[in-house]
């Protein structure tokens, strides 16, 4: 048996033990059980974010993550089924989309703060956090279909590549979309008014 020596601020140890007190957890339980969900997990359970993060930079970074999962997927949607390669895409895929889906959980509410910076007028019941739970319902589907690949895979996944991208869009207003990269045109939907020739 280790001993492990960490060391905190007075009161954060004061306020975090009056919580595992209401909850019968000693601080021992509760590092062992910290430990054991990284030796089972390989990851935190939670974001360490830099104290100087803000809810602005985590929003635009998650749909930086957004767009390369779901090139991602649209990449493993074209794939032939008998492609050697396809295996190791898949798995890699899958445990993107799982990933994202995670720290999108795990972030939802702190990007609750970012202000809409589109100057067209919205509802006043409009939530980022309502696209944020789309996306997280729309990568569940994409692991469901990968997790046990059938025929219609590539059906599944182009029609989940279309709703993300959607809602990677809705999501782009709340921020600079001039601060998004340039590929980001790669993605966006056709805009149905647009016409190429004169009338």
């Amino acid at each position: 048996m280790k001993t492990v020596t960490v060391r905190i601020e007075d009161q954060l140890k004061v306020q975090a033990e009056d919580v595992l007190a209401r909850h019968g957890v000693s601080p021992t339980e509760a590092v062992n059980h910290l430990y054991l969900y990284l030796a089972q997990h390989g990851q935190l359970p939670f974001r360490v974010r830099p104290v100087s993060e803000s809810p602005e930079d985590v929003f635009s970074d998650m749909l930086q993550q957004v767009r390369a999962v779901n090139t991602l997927i649209v990449s493993v949607s074209g794939l032939p089924a008998d492609a050697p390669e396809r295996p190791g895409v898949i798995r890699h895929c899958l445990h993107r989309c799982r990933q994202l889906q995670q720290d999108i959980e795990r972030n939802t509410e702190f990007m609750a703060g970012v202000r809409c910076r589109d100057p067209l007028p919205r509802t006043g019941d409009e939530d980022t956090g309502d696209y944020w739970r789309w996306m997280v319902r729309q990568l569940r589907l994409a692991v469901s279909a990968l997790e046990s690949p059938a025929p219609d895979l590539a059906a599944t996944l182009n029609g989940v590549a279309g709703q993300i991208t959607g809602l990677y869009w809705q999501l782009a207003t709340w921020i600079d979309l001039y601060a998004l990269q340039e590929s980001d045109a790669s993605i966006k939907p056709e805009n149905p008014d647009r016409r190429d020739t004169p009338e």
